[in-house]
């Protein structure tokens, strides 16, 4: 781009110092060639169009705002007149007039009117350009049209004169032509659209810089009939001299307009400044709604807000939060309950709590649950005269009038805005719809604050229950323990992120195994704990009791002063002999277990009670022991009550379908029986999650007479 204007002011030099070579040499000399007069307007044609080129490569100039663009004019018009008045009073001699010509006298004229000429048109293409910018702003289907038309006027105009002496008038150019592009400059002069936009700033700098191009337009085409610079633009070129004194008429006419419009629209300019604050403020707030989820930020944004766009004296904001029941006075000077809610101030801005509650003693029926019962903004008038309040006369408060605007949310009414004025009648009827706005954008931003900060706290707890759940995985059997004279599989699957389900194997010494299952009362974390509980205690003890009943009595001791008066465990506790197949198995109110024999297939129940639902005396006296002799191919079945009491709609899965399951697997392998009893479960529930925590264990007799124990984890 930098180099494109070096060559636009190179272009520009070239013709111009060729026009300036061929006025000095018909200084001298007498050149009589027809079409040297035409050949060097064309020159100067092509220089002022390179110059109008030149100027379009400053697009950023477009951009600016009006009162900088009329800023610039102004300071080119007092360069003009400042250079120009220069060249003027040097001492140049002038022309003689020959023939209906003009002669430069001496050299330094040929000099000044060459520069002046180049100036003033360099000058005018500047100007042209900027009310081409100021017309076109804002514009109508017509603007750009109307615009064309002057621009086409004032070239033909200009180009009408190529064909004259300098000195030489026309009825066609003076009149016709020029009249129309002077109609049509006041056509377009009323195109002052963009002082509506300005703020009262801007206006003030709009009037001044009006009313000084306007004088300074005047005094310019007052140089320009001047004899001394009208002869120097007639030398130079003629369709230049018209072309620079269309384009400064338009100019006066234009910036006379500027001053007048402008002092009529300067009354209005606060109004205006208001509306502009209104937008950005709701267009900042906007971007706040989505980009911005601290609430305490939202709310010092909010309040700020609406104290510069009302111009309020005070303003704070109160969230309500309605309460099950009716509770007492929360303690501290930011809450406060009234009927069934309590408020909260979360944000304040030139007011303190001590005035608050002038406004909104807690004792009686307030504004505020007037608008909680209405939900539609409240504005008072005079605070101290309006019955609602029941101020009274005598009431010291600097309020003078106020707003009340309820923020309701989808999910009901989340908060309150107010805002007050010193002054009765304060506020109009535009400052109770901005407020509202601003209410209703409030009522987004917190809303999302609120939702974005309930989503992090979901999703922590997310991440922790995954985590709880992977170190209750942990917590069960990694592996299964590996004898050649039985089989065992199990699984245990939580209804939740984790439950309260348990299994474990233990090896109570080289020839006994002490397998056992519970399950927790409730289900999700407090179930997860307490079984955590309930594993270390039957690490530490079951090879201290192997007996299963003595094991269950000292195992209920341990926990029963760990339980609330509403938990407890369920358990069943087996312990199988690898060598010769005994198995002697106790039960504390768990599930009985399913027996499979070659011939027959039974539930076993030894007697027994839930752990924590009574004394030790009690529960000691409730267990029992059962033996039972396995033989090759027998299968034993521990399981929780996920089993049985799976659920489609009010039917369960139940004993009788979990008995006709173990008998239609007889025969197979531990894998296969456990494999088909979760197949059948799931078939029953036709694939819907499971309501409540499911383990299954499951242990097949191989009748092998191997006596060691192969591994265990």
């Amino acid at each position: 781009m930098k180099l494109r204007r070096i060559l636009y002011l190179v272009a520009i030099l070239i013709p111009l110092l060729i026009v300036f070579t061929i006025d000095v040499i018909r200084r001298n000399v007498e050149i009589e060639v027809g079409a040297l007069s035409l050949i060097r307007d064309l020159l100067i044609i092509g220089a002022m169009i390179l110059v109008y080129l030149f100027f379009e490569t400053t697009k950023a100039s477009r951009d600016q705002s009006p009162t900088r663009k009329l800023g610039l004019i102004l300071i080119a018009l007092i360069v003009l007149v400042a250079i120009g008045g220069t060249v003027v009073m040097a001492g140049v001699e002038g022309f003689d007039l020959k023939g209906g010509f003009l002669l430069p006298l001496d050299y330094g004229t040929v000099f000044s009117a060459t520069f002046l000429s180049v100036l003033l048109g360099i000058f005018s293409i500047f100007v042209m350009r900027v009310l081409r910018d100021l017309v076109l702003y804002k514009r109508r289907r017509w603007t750009r049209r109307n615009f064309l038309i002057f621009i086409a006027l004032l070239l033909i105009t200009a180009g009408s004169t190529m064909w004259l002496d300098p000195l030489e008038t026309s009825i066609l150019t003076d009149w016709i032509l020029s009249g129309l592009a002077v109609v049509f400059a006041i056509v377009n002069s009323f195109r002052l659209s963009w002082i509506v936009y300005l703020t009262k700033r801007e206006k003030i700098f709009g009037l001044i810089y009006g009313f000084f191009l306007f004088a300074g337009f005047i005094t310019l085409n007052i140089i320009l009939r001047s004899d001394i610079v009208s002869q120097s633009l007639l030398y130079y070129s003629y369709p230049l001299e018209q072309f620079v004194s269309l384009a400064c008429i338009f100019g006066n006419i234009y910036f006379g307009m500027t001053f007048v419009s402008t002092l009529f629209h300067l009354p209005t300019a606060e109004a205006f400044d208001r509306k502009a604050s209104e937008v950005t403020s709701l267009h900042n707030l906007s971007r706040l709604v989505t980009q911005v989820f601290d609430f305490n930020e939202l709310v010092d944004t909010v309040t700020s807000m609406t104290l510069q766009v009302c111009e309020a004296k005070s303003c704070w904001l109160e969230t309500i939060h309605f309460l099950e029941e009716e509770t007492a006075k929360v303690s501290g000077n930011k809450y406060s309950a009234t009927g069934n809610y309590s408020v909260q101030i979360v944000g304040m801005k030139n007011i303190s709590q001590d005035e608050i509650d002038v406004l909104m003693p807690t004792a009686e029926r307030t504004l505020r649950d007037i608008v909680l019962e209405e939900r539609r903004p409240i504005a008072v008038d005079d605070v101290r005269r309006d019955q609602r309040l029941k101020l009274g006369k005598k009431t010291k408060t600097r309020t003078g009038s106020l707003v009340v605007v309820p923020l309701v949310s989808h999910s009901g009414l989340i908060g309150i805005l107010y805002a007050t004025k010193e002054t009765e009648f304060g506020f109009f009827k535009d400052d109770v719809e901005v407020i509202s706005a601003f209410a209703d954008q409030a009522t987004v931003a917190i809303e999302n604050s609120r939702l974005i900060k309930e989503s992090l706290e979901r999703e922590r707890l997310f991440r922790e229950m995954l985590v709880a759940q992977e170190m209750q995985r942990k917590l069960l059997p990694q592996s299964l323990p590996q004898f050649p004279t039985l089989e065992l599989d199990a699984t245990s699957t939580a209804a939740f992120e984790v439950g309260g389900d348990y299994y474990d194997f233990a090896q109570l010494d080289e020839q006994r195994l002490g397998i056992v299952v519970g399950d927790v009362s409730g289900k999700g974390v407090s179930a997860a704990f307490y079984m955590s509980e309930v594993k270390g205690v039957f690490q530490s003890l079951s090879r201290m009791y192997p007996s299963p009943k003595e094991f269950l009595v000292k195992a209920n001791e341990a926990l029963a002063s760990s339980f609330d008066k509403r938990s407890f465990v369920s358990l069943i506790y087996a312990v199988v002999n690898v060598t010769s197949g005994e198995l002697t198995l106790a039960r504390a109110g768990h599930c009985p277990m399913l027996f499979i024999a070659k011939d027959h297939v039974e539930y076993i129940r030894p007697p027994g009670m839930g752990m924590g639902l009574g004394d030790e005396v009690v529960f000691a006296n409730a267990i029992n022991e059962q033996s039972v002799q396995l033989n090759p191919g027998d299968v034993c079945v521990l399981y929780t009550d996920g089993i049985t009491e799976a659920r489609r709609g009010d039917d369960e899965f139940g004993y009788d379908r979990l008995l006709e399951c173990a008998r239609q697997s007889k025969g197979n392998d531990a894998s296969a029986i456990k494999e088909h009893i979760l197949e059948s479960v799931k078939s029953f529930t036709d694939d819907q999650p499971t309501h409540d925590d499911l383990t299954l264990v499951v242990l097949r007799w191989q009748g092998n007479s191997a006596t060691n124990k192969i591994d265990i984890s």
